[in-house]
């Protein structure tokens, strides 16, 4: 043990020495830094210092042989500030039925997304059919905002048929783009709806530079970004993107604590697919802490479950770097749409109007803003707080600005509730049983006035407990002290001392007054939609006015003249003023129109000119109706274009597109006359220790099958010590494989060059923005890092892409890929009927053996609950003395946590999931390779683990005996963790009714 006396995780020595019965598995050597020739191991960087730092593994001397210099590069970075400088970013507003789109299209949204009755990642909202998605559009295109369709969930083969419907259904109905995950979906969407445009969802696990420039290859227009980026990091991403793409980001509303896209524990644990629309929210569910195999006492239960978003306060800064501003909330009810909705609209303009002031390159704005019914009332963070938040405490009113100020992991989760709590109140001074008489100490800074009806709750503190609330009957106030109420229920609610305990937390759950307002909101009609104005006045000719119709899309406005019956003629009496025409011509009366405040009417009135104020109105009248007409015929012209190209396609059917598609991915013929052989068996270590136990198998000829090893560690330290162990016991005979982060944000390039500096057999990519980096460097075969060129070495595509139809799989493989894992979203039986319709099912790699990683988050449960600290700057690297592991609340299993080399948390499943049973109809399906992943087990289980698999390879042993084998594999708390089918248990989808 010598050689690994520097670890990567010290707590895990200590827990393995508290434990005989277990070894230790999970530790790493000293780091490896790139030096000018090779590859060292430094000892010079303090171990806390160099651990959990991606900015650490930047590289100070590396040339890319980029093909664009650096003066071009910056000329299209200030050309793109320049375009996004030309408006304020759009409000988009969800929309989960037509109350909330209405109310979304009255309080200022550019912007709605919808989801329909299939395909949506909200499948619980109401959602819209066929002849309800064409008249939303209708009406908000009629008041000039977007509609977007979210088909963001992953799609499997057999729905390809019904998806083709729907994709027409979305072009008939000429939305304004739809929304998508999956990359098979997208180039379906482009088989059958070329015009449609495509936005790629937050589900696709954008969260660099790199990544939108995939996303945009695969003719994206715009790229929702993931939610964990900070403000700097997205200013970043929008200098890097350089070709008109457009970038989205989540502004209000839930947080999911996983990385979008990266959630598979309501799959395991129940079968219903987050990335399917089907999320159970187990993040929102009690964990206990468990610190070195030691039950750690806590008060807060929701370890997982963060507070919502409010990024009110950071427009003025995105207001530059994205395009579009998202509220999240497609389950959320009209009033909440309405008063976020408006909130934003109100942030954005001022923001924007501010901006204007500040620099004139940014007065280039295309049309007014809206003008909203009820102008004067305005939401804030009270409102927004009141209307949904999950309160913590007094000093946590459960909204915060999530990420955009990077890692805050003191603020995001506070653990105390999991759900709606409202405005914080104050505290129970005390209570009289007997007549029900509650006295409440009012928080100064609260500033709220409770009144008779608003509705409360006591909150004692552990949200499991029950709790006593409802609406104030009597309300009184006490003579000596502002701050002191005494409230009532109704006789029948009951107080004891037991629910309304001393310094219990009280919140306002319901104002009825404010309730009145948001009624207003949602009811309020929309804003009327504003126009520009040219009125000519010129001797001897008629009067003629020019009225122009802005639009969101620049080359969408329209333009309507009229012309006066009479000419003008020289005034004998009072002459033609611009202000009498400007009031005879500014007033639109009751027509779906508004003049803009500021410039929206130029008169050009040459002197001592007259005609009737009547004439003028009838000239004005005129042009208005003109321009409706114009609006109607547009609409009418585009439908019935649309209705033309629908019947031209009417004689190629669904299936016969599928089987189009399906045919370009057939092999080749020499390809699909070569022999079925058996299934290749890759091994993913995450620890030296690991190895060891494979290597020595391999060295002694108690492995035979095993011919890869997949290094997936902690850190880069201890890889380099790795892969010579495994070089020189296996004579180079088994492939190495490096593990890439499945995260990778801006100035976080060194982690994959440090890893291509040791010169892997393979690299295994599991990010979409990776693999573009890889396929850019792929063209020229290799890259030079501090003066040596390193190959690029075959690249393999994980799990995290998101593999779940041939269509995805083939075009990933298309990008460079030689093979692909899965998604964690299909069954043992679905995983079959992939590979049977692959080109190349060779190429499919299945993961057999995993604790599933359910959650992935930017969040660390390390630094929240074992440090003060809110990054790796200040956490103390706690992550680097202690194992944890969260106690699940319900079923009582502990899920390991670790922390990778850019701090983010993978929390595993407690259980472990085996495709044992069905490793033969994989062979038959045509699988190539199956992989046994390790994570915390004993490693004297390692070695009968990965020798039950073989020998079901092989056939000399029954599956079943295995699985009865693995049963009893203990993790490294010597626990038994067990195994189950897991997310490949074969199970019927749940429907959309019947999701809680």
């Amino acid at each position: 043990m010598n050689r690994l006396s520097v670890l990567s995780c010290v707590a895990w020595l200590i827990l393995f020495q508290k434990l005989p019965q277990c070894t230790n598995s999970l530790s790493t050597s000293p780091k490896v830094t790139i030096s000018n020739k090779r590859v060292v191991k430094s000892a010079a960087i303090h171990r806390n210092e160099r651990r959990k730092n991606p900015a650490l593994w930047r590289l100070e001397h590396v040339d890319d042989k980029e093909t664009t210099t650096a003066v071009t590069l910056q000329q299209q970075q200030q050309q793109q500030q320049q375009q996004r400088n030309q408006r304020p970013p759009l409000i988009m507003a969800p929309a989960g039925g037509w109350p909330q789109l209405r109310a979304a299209v009255a309080n200022g949204a550019d912007a709605v997304y919808v989801g329909l009755s299939a395909f949506s990642a909200r499948a619980r909202a109401t959602n819209f059919d066929a002849w309800q998605l064409n008249e939303a559009v209708k009406y908000c295109h009629q008041y000039d905002v977007h509609l977007y369709v979210a088909l963001n969930t992953l799609v499997f083969q057999h729905e390809f048929v019904e998806l083709i419907d729907w994709i027409r259904v979305c072009e008939q109905a000429q939305v304004d783009a739809v929304i998508v995950q999956d990359i098979g979906l997208m180039k379906l969407i482009q088989a059958v709806a070329p015009a449609l445009k495509l936005h790629a969802s937050t589900q696709q696990t954008v969260s660099d530079a790199n990544g939108v420039a995939f996303a945009a290859q695969q003719g994206t227009t715009r790229i929702v970004l993931g939610r964990e980026l900070s403000v700097n990091e997205i200013h970043q991403i929008a200098h890097q993107t350089m070709d008109g793409t457009e970038l989205e980001v989540f502004v209000h509303g839930a947080l999911c604590v996983s990385y979008s896209g990266q959630c598979f524990s309501s799959e395991f644990q129940g079968g219903r697919s987050a990335n399917r629309g089907q999320c159970a929210q187990a993040c929102r569910l009690p964990y206990g802490l468990v610190v070195d195999g030691e039950w750690h006492d806590l008060v807060e239960s929701y370890l997982l479950s963060p507070q919502d978003l409010c990024g009110i306060q950071h427009i003025p800064q995105l207001l530059h770097s994205v395009s579009c501003l998202k509220i999240e909330g497609r389950l959320k009810d009209a009033a909440y749409v309405a008063a976020t909705t408006r909130a934003y609209r109100q942030a954005v303009d001022q923001a924007w109007q501010e901006s204007m002031e500040k620099d004139d390159s940014t007065i280039n704005y295309y049309r007014a803003p809206r003008q909203l019914q009820h102008a004067d009332t305005s939401v804030d963070r009270t409102t927004l707080v009141q209307l949904f938040s999950r309160g913590q405490d007094g000093q946590h009113d459960g909204l915060t600005s999530g990420f955009f100020q990077g890692s805050r992991h003191q603020e995001l989760v506070i653990g105390k509730s999991p759900r709606h709590r409202g405005v914080y109140i104050g505290k129970v001074v005390q209570c009289n049983p007997k007549t029900g008489v509650i006295q409440v100490q009012v928080d100064n800074e609260a500033s709220i006035q409770l009144k008779r009806g608003d509705g409360i709750v006591i909150d004692r503190g552990l949200a499991e407990l029950e709790e006593l609330g409802g609406p104030i009957y009597e309300i009184g106030q006490d003579d000596h002290d502002e701050t002191m109420s005494y409230i009532q229920f109704s006789h029948k609610t009951k107080v004891t001392t037991e629910l309304v305990p001393p310094g219990a937390l009280i919140w306002r759950t319901h104002d009825a007054v404010l309730e009145q307002q948001m009624q207003k909101m949602v009811q309020a009609e929309p804003p009327k939609r504003t126009v520009l104005l040219q009125v000519e006045a010129r001797k001897d000719q008629p009067l003629r006015i020019t009225v122009t119709l802005p639009s969101l899309d620049g080359d969408k406005s329209i333009t309507a003249v009229a012309e006066s019956e009479m000419v003008l003629v020289s005034a004998s009496r009072t002459a033609l003023s611009k202000e009498a025409i400007q009031k005879a011509v500014g007033t639109l009366g009751n027509t779906p129109f508004a003049l803009a405040e500021h410039g929206a009417m130029n008169i050009e009135l040459e002197d001592d000119l007259w005609c009737p104020v009547s004439a003028i109105k009838e000239t004005r009248r005129k042009a208005i109706q003109n321009l409706q007409d114009e609006l109607d015929a547009k609409s009418g012209s585009a439908n019935a274009k649309l209705t033309s190209r629908q019947e031209d396609r009417s004689t190629s059917s669904s299936k016969h597109i599928i089987s189009q598609l399906m045919d370009q991915m057939k092999p080749s013929a020499a390809a699909s006359l070569q022999p079925q052989r058996n299934m290749a068996l890759s091994v993913l270590c995450r620890s030296l220790e690991q190895v060891d136990v494979l290597c020595d198998m391999i060295e002694n000829d108690e492995s035979a099958i095993v011919d890869e090893i997949i290094i997936d560690f902690l850190e880069v330290q201890g890889m380099q010590d790795a892969m010579e162990r495994i070089q020189l016991v296996t004579k180079r005979t088994i492939r190495i494989v490096l593990a890439s982060p499945r995260i990778l944000k801006p100035a976080e390039d060194g982690i994959w060059k440090t890893l291509l500096s040791l010169r892997p057999d393979a690299l295994l990519v599991r990010s979409p923005g990776l693999l573009y980096r890889m396929q850019q460097l792929q063209k020229v075969g290799q890259v030079e890092i501090n003066g040596e060129m390193i190959p690029i070495p075959p690249l393999f595509g994980d799990f995290s892409l998101n593999v779940a139809n041939p269509l995805t799989a083939f075009e990933f493989l298309q990008q460079g890929l030689e093979r692909i894992a899965p998604t964690y979203d299909l069954n043992a039986r679905a995983i079959s009927a992939l590979a049977r319709t692959m080109a190349s099912p060779q190429q499919l790699e299945v993961v057999a053996h995993a604790k599933l990683p359910t959650f992935h988050t930017e969040h660390c449960v390390f630094a929240r609950f074992l440090s003060k600290g809110n990054s790796y700057q200040d956490c103390g690297h706690v992550c680097t003395r202690h194992s944890v592991h969260l106690r699940d609340g319900n079923t009582g299993a502990d899920q390991l946590v670790l922390a990778d080399m850019g701090c983010r948390n993978t929390v595993f499943s407690a259980e472990a999931q085996s495709g044992v049973h069905s490793l033969k109809e994989w062979h038959q399906a045509g699988v190539g390779r199956v992989r046994i992943e390790l994570v915390d087990e004993c490693l004297e289980d390692i070695r009968r683990m990965i020798t039950g698999y073989e020998q079901v390879l092989n056939g000399t042993s029954k599956p079943s005996i295995t699985w009865e084998m693995l049963q009893n594999v203990r993790d490294t708390n010597g626990r038994i963790s067990g195994v189950s089918l897991g997310s490949l248990r074969n199970q019927v989808e749940r429907r959309a009714g019947e999701l809680k």
